[in-house]
């Protein structure tokens, strides 16, 4: 094995480039980024819309057609992880701290600022608001990784390639292209894909890790970037002691963990607002959800001004096929010996029953505080942002600070989980594999490290502005990549070879 220069060079290039341009032309980038944000978000929302139908529909044919008994590795491969472990290691990796903050908050963003022309705060409001969290974290985000995890799979277990990338799921499209210049273009992206995906997720988080230490240990804001340089050190010597310990000791135990601390949280969060009344809600939401299926699904808002498609689904769909390399590589990986009928019901099903636990639990808390007059949290939000809403939400549970310690610490582990994890990737598909070895501890270290390093710049951009706007200008293109990925799985599918 050895370091794959022609496409670990050119990413690291390009993101040192960005990170100079950044930290000496700040307002000007903001300006430009702004800009292209607002096109692409507007003029190209059929496209990430029509992505992530084409990808449900690829997912839907897998479940229902005749190669849902395919098997990664050949019909006598076992999986290597319990079941447990394995949705617990795709649920983390991709969930990271997002589910955290947009668990308390995002029902009440919507319920103020409603689609389809609902009074804001009305009773139809929050039911809107929740159909829409349950959407965006549901069924259709997670078949977003579905596509590239059953071409990548299929080419790594089945036809035996050792390199694995995006270039390799678009082999059966590309031909001899996929191992050209084309294809080398296409991983830097899948790459930089790879890297950025938890940056998006740290810059969500790491703003709300640093208001909860800070309200924990009375820390004051004169000491910000301090903390969150001393929050990032910590990150990697835990990465260090994950990475050393591999894959199996290291990103599994940490998801598992992350998983049990998580779910014990968002019950006792539930119990909190009433058992009862959460039950109650989660089955009126579920309704909601399927009664507004097919509008939410191919809602663009053409007639409209297009505000809420533009921000939100569109954004939630760019950021997730950010993701894409990232949990298509990971969750290949970790799959070997399932079903691709396991595949997609162990993402679609069970990773959005996870997310739907936390919008229920956490998202109705913040409904009954909002509509009670206990905390106006959409006031908060519209005057001073995100971490402090959850933050206020948070001091309002009995026991509060001992709440907010335990969302710092979910945070941490939420965001360590996924850092790993697109360490573990870029460092797999930027080394040349000749065998079935990973790539070694020293170039995942590497990439955790970078990660980090702009996650501290693009705090200093803008925190969830910058994750926004990052999101759209990574996931565009990846987006094109989406529809070349599920032809490029419905011909390996159809290739016998591949199927043994």
């Amino acid at each position: 094995m050895k370091l794959d220069k022609k496409r670990f060079i050119p990413t690291i290039s390009i993101i040192i480039i960005t990170l100079i341009l950044v930290a000496t032309n700040l307002n000007l980038v903001k300006s430009n980024v702004n800009v292209v944000y607002d096109f692409l978000s507007h003029k190209f929302s059929w496209l990430f819309i029509s992505a992530n139908i084409a990808a449900f529909i690829f997912s839907l044919w897998i479940i229902l057609g005749p190669y849902k008994n395919v098997r990664l590795g050949g019909e006598k491969e076992k999986p290597k992880y319990s079941t447990f472990s394995w949705i617990a290691m795709m649920f983390t990796t991709s969930c990271s701290a997002g589910l955290i903050v947009f668990g308390f908050i995002e029902s009440i963003i919507y319920a103020s600022n409603p689609p389809f022309g609902i009074e804001p705060f009305s009773i139809k409001a929050y039911e809107i608001a929740q159909a829409y969290s349950h959407y965006h974290w549901g069924l259709n985000a997670w078949t977003l990784y579905v596509p590239v995890t059953v071409a990548l799979g299929l080419m790594l277990y089945n036809k035996k390639e050792q390199n694995i990338n995006i270039s390799s799921a678009c082999e059966p499209v590309l031909k001899k292209q996929s191992k050209g210049f084309l294809g080398i273009l296409m991983d830097i992206f899948g790459i930089f894909g790879a890297v950025v995906a938890p940056v998006t997720s740290m810059g969500l988080g790491m703003p709300l890790l640093t208001l909860l230490f800070q309200n924990i240990f009375n820390i004051p804001d004169s000491k910000v970037i301090v903390l969150q340089i001393v929050i990032l050190a910590l990150w990697i010597l835990l990465f260090g002691a994950s990475v050393y310990k591999g894959l199996d000791k290291g990103i599994k135990k940490l998801s598992d963990l992350n998983v049990i601390t998580a779910f014990a949280f968002m019950f006792v969060v539930a119990c909190i607002t009433g058992i009862t009344f959460v039950f109650n809600a989660e089955i009126n939401n579920i309704g909601a959800y399927l009664t507004n299926f097919v509008r939410m699904l191919t809602n663009t808002d053409p007639y409209g001004t297009g505000e809420f498609v533009a921000k939100w689904t569109v954004w939630y769909w760019a950021w997730l096929i950010v993701y894409m390399p990232l949990m298509g590589v990971f969750n290949a990986k970790i799959s070997k010996g399932r079903t691709l009928k396991e595949v997609v019901l162990g993402q679609m099903i069970f990773c959005s029953l996870g997310c739907w636990v936390a919008m229920s639990s956490l998202g109705n808390y913040a409904i009954k505080i909002q509509q009670s007059g206990v905390l106006d949290i959409a006031s908060i939000l519209n005057t001073k942002g995100q971490p402090t809403a959850i933050v206020e939400i948070i001091k309002t549970m009995p026991f509060s600070t001992l709440f907010m310690v335990l969302v710092a610490i979910l945070c941490f582990i939420f965001m360590a989980t996924t850092v790993d994890s697109s360490s573990f990737v870029a460092a797999e598909t930027t080394y040349d594999h000749k065998d079935d070895n990973l790539a070694p501890r020293w170039l995942r270290m590497i990439w955790a490290t970078v990660t980090c390093v702009i996650t501290f710049v693009l705090l200093q951009v803008g925190g969830f502005d910058a994750v926004q706007v990052l999101a759209i200008l990574i996931g565009f293109p990846l987006a094109i990549i989406m529809f070349i990925v599920i032809i490029s799985g419905v011909k390996l599918l159809k290739d016998k070879k591949s199927k043994k």
